[in-house]
């Protein structure tokens, strides 16, 4: 075990429940070391002790451990510039599961992908292209989107989306956009207030493209995710606007990264928990968010009806 022997690992389990503020958090600190190799130890250690204290804490110190983990993660892919939209995704899943198959998860995806790929050919039109992934992703594997009042956080996780076939707008939005990716068709997110769509684009676009938020230009049409990938124009993003209050404002009828995508994923993860009352997830979810230097496009008040 890394840093740390057996015998001392025993020792620094019985200091758990230690009242020593000091001592506790020099315990706390070197299990923390051990790193994510260390959690198999620290769980078998929560099954083994009666103490209810040092249960409650080694639970806290997984926890802890976990989230690091994520953290670190995330932080590293929004650096390199998130250009693997699956692998955001599927760090945004390890927090809420983090003993996630990522090689399952992954191989499911690539099963669907492959069906759409045989079906797709160079003679198609870009709305049959659009109309093949509707095919295989909404008939032939049976995903669908989710309107609800009561609040669902698991739809949102990539790997219960692939589990249940259900999901929200967001979730069956990157799913969607990643099988894309796979089968290099120009589709790419579109945020709206409230609800995430998609757009088909003339070409590919740059990350200096999408970031700019003005490819509007480039659009052919948009994807409606919660309507079986229904394809729609303008003018009902504009008419979705007047309903919701919003004036309109060029991102949202502008694709976006993948940077931008993930962050709204775990906005939206954050409104949930926090009408959930789950105070320590919201909390670890703002630390995520925060990890973004992107600046959303600011929306002022006299842009809202």
């Amino acid at each position: 075990m890394s840093n740390v022997s057996e015998k001392e690992f025993k020792a620094l389990i019985t200091l758990l429940d230690d009242n020593d503020n000091e001592v506790f958090t020099h315990v706390s600190d070197k299990l923390f070391s051990l790193g994510l190799e260390g959690i198999p130890m620290l769980e078998s250690a929560w099954e083994t002790s009666d103490n209810q204290l040092t249960q409650h804490r080694l639970e806290n110190l997984i926890n802890k451990i976990q989230f690091s983990n994520v953290k670190d993660r995330l932080s590293k892919w929004i650096e390199t510039g998130g250009s693997d939209l699956l692998e955001g995704a599927l760090i945004v899943a390890r927090f809420q599961y983090p003993e996630l198959d990522e090689l399952k998860i992954t191989q499911k995806i690539q099963a669907i992908s492959k069906n759409i790929w045989i079906e797709l050919n160079p003679a198609l039109s870009p709305l049959e292209e659009a109309h093949v992934i509707n095919h295989v992703f909404f008939q032939l594997h049976g995903f669908f989107g989710k309107q609800s009042q009561q609040i669902e956080t698991e739809i949102s996780y990539i790997n219960k989306l692939l589990e249940t076939k259900r999901g929200n707008s967001i979730s069956l939005s990157i799913l969607y956009l990643i099988l894309a990716q796979k089968n290099d068709l120009p589709i790419y997110g579109v945020n709206l207030p409230c609800h995430f769509i998609m757009a088909y684009s003339k070409k590919h676009l740059s990350e200096d493209e999408l970031t700019q938020n003005n490819q509007e230009r480039n659009v052919m049409f948009y994807i409606n995710p919660l309507n079986k990938g229904i394809a729609f124009s303008r003018s009902e993003i504009s008419h979705y606007l007047e309903q919701m209050k919003y004036k309109s404002h060029p991102c949202f009828y502008s694709p976006c990264n993948n940077l931008e995508i993930i962050k709204t994923l775990i906005n939206d993860l954050i409104c949930n928990y926090q009408q959930l009352k789950q105070l320590e997830k919201e909390t670890q979810l703002i630390e995520l968010f925060n990890l973004f230097n992107i600046e959303s496009p600011e929306i002022d008040e006299e842009d809202l009806f």
